[in-house]
Order: structure tokens, then sequence, then C-alpha cells
């Protein structure tokens, strides 16, 4: 039997086939790849391959989108609450100062 070495691009698509196919037979990509090309040239009816993807890039990008969403409102909190500290900081320095006539010493009162 002679050897002959390949080499050809796929899609990842079949990427993906070809490395579920390897993970669920404990084997490596190479060794699936070679499986899959015999059982296809021995009986191309009968090979079935499932697919199960975990997410897509579909879901990956919406859940990048709603985390942006959620850093943004976190971002608006925060300022928020940088404003609200520094109006209640502000009320509470003129809370503070005295009243002009409580300030004055008695004999400027009668003045």
């Amino acid at each position: 039997m002679a050897t002959m070495r390949c080499s050809f691009t796929l899609d990842d698509d079949l990427m993906d086939v070809i490395d579920q196919y390897a993970k669920e037979r404990l084997i490596d990509r190479n060794k699936a790849i070679l499986e899959l090309i015999e059982a296809g040239l021995s009986s191309p009816d009968k090979v079935e391959v499932s697919i199960q993807k975990t997410r897509s890039f579909e879901e990956i990008q919406t859940i990048r989108q709603e985390m942006q969403a959620m850093n943004k409102m976190v971002i608006e909190l925060k300022n928020e609450i940088r404003l609200m500290s520094h109006i209640l900081d502000a009320d509470w320095k003129k809370e503070t100062r005295g009243v002009p006539f409580q300030t004055k010493t008695w004999w400027r009162i009668w003045k």
C-alpha cells in the first residue's frame, strides 16, 4: 500500500463536523478525516455525522452587545452617583456655614 500525503482546505463547518467526530471517538483529527473518507468510500449512504454547536456566532455577538450595554449603564450609574455625592456634599457644606447673626460677636449685633 502506497502512502500519499495530500494538502487541502476545508470550510469551517466541515472542520467542526470533523472535530466533533474526532472528539466523540477520542481520536486525533487526521485519524478522523481518514476514517470518514474510508467510510464514505465504502458506503456513502450510511455515514451520518451530527453537529452539536454550543453557541452560534450571532448568539455570541448578542451577548457581547448586551455586555457592552450593561457596561455603559454601569458607567452612567457611576457618573450619576458621583453627581449626587457632589450635590449632597455641597448642600452639607452650605448647612454647616454659620447664619450671619450667629457668627457675629454679641457686641456687633447691636450696631
